[in-house]
């Protein structure tokens, strides 16, 4: 049944594949990300994140994804995940979980579906857009988790409602230490105004900004942090704009 379903992204190392199965209750569908090794160096650069020592990427998703729904955020829900080991180091691995229904992702939802709305709906949608996702990534950083990956392409709608947020990709995700806790939440925020600015206008990126702090004008601490966010979303934003 594997090899029917269909491949929605792969590299030479990595393989994401789509699959659907059919039961007396409907069908449901399911995403199979497997991992697996081509050279030894792969194994030695890895060896403290899980090639040897260390917990594993598919292990550490999986954890982070039973968290967030514990936590009461949205995400696929996890299924299964495995390990081939020789000799002690990880040469092949696997994370199943679970599809949301119509899933699309953020950076497609705003490149594509934004842009075709009429006029008054679509500045509904930006601001709409705007409000929830900084609400949602206030409340997850309240949790004092970081994401890591918090790109646009991680984030998925489902059918198109800007209510609720699926994460995905979320294997280098973690509870943050107190003393890392302005360097983790503008991690997240730089890698989602990485691309923001061929997207949204400067006044709708303070906006977001604002409504994520809770406040009307930025104070001492709040001007920091957007400091800090700019500094290390700039590197990012030509790339990122590609990927978006």
């Amino acid at each position: 049944r594997l090899a029917s379903g269909s491949v929605v992204t792969t590299t030479s190392t990595t393989e994401v594949r789509r699959v659907t199965l059919s039961s007396v209750t409907g069908e449901q569908t399911f995403f199979f990300k497997r991992y697996w090794v081509t050279h030894p160096r792969q194994l030695w650069s890895g060896m403290l994140l899980g090639s040897f020592f260390g917990c594993p990427k598919v292990r550490r998703e999986y954890r982070n994804l039973e968290w967030l729904r514990a936590a009461g955020f949205d995400s696929p829900a996890p299924v299964a995940f495995g390990e081939e080991r020789r000799s002690g180091w990880l040469v092949r691995s696997f994370l199943i979980s679970a599809g949301i229904p119509e899933p699309l992702p953020l950076n497609e939802y705003i490149r594509s579906r934004l842009p075709a709305l009429e006029p008054a709906e679509r500045r509904l949608n930006r601001r709409t857009l705007i409000e929830h996702l900084a609400h949602y990534t206030r409340r997850l950083h309240e949790q004092r988790f970081v994401h890591h990956d918090y790109f646009w392409r991680n984030i998925l709608l489902s059918r198109e409602s800007l209510d609720r947020f699926y994460l995905i990709d979320a294997h280098k995700g973690r509870i943050w230490s107190s003393w890392a806790e302005n360097s983790s939440r503008a991690a997240d925020l730089a890698a989602l105004d990485a691309p923001a600015p061929h997207f949204f206008r400067r006044s709708e990126r303070l906006r977001f900004f604002l409504t994520y702090l809770g406040r009307h004008h930025l104070d001492h601490a709040g001007t920091q942090l957007l400091r800090r966010t700019l500094a290390l979303a700039e590197p990012m934003r030509e790339r990122q704009l590609r990927r978006a």
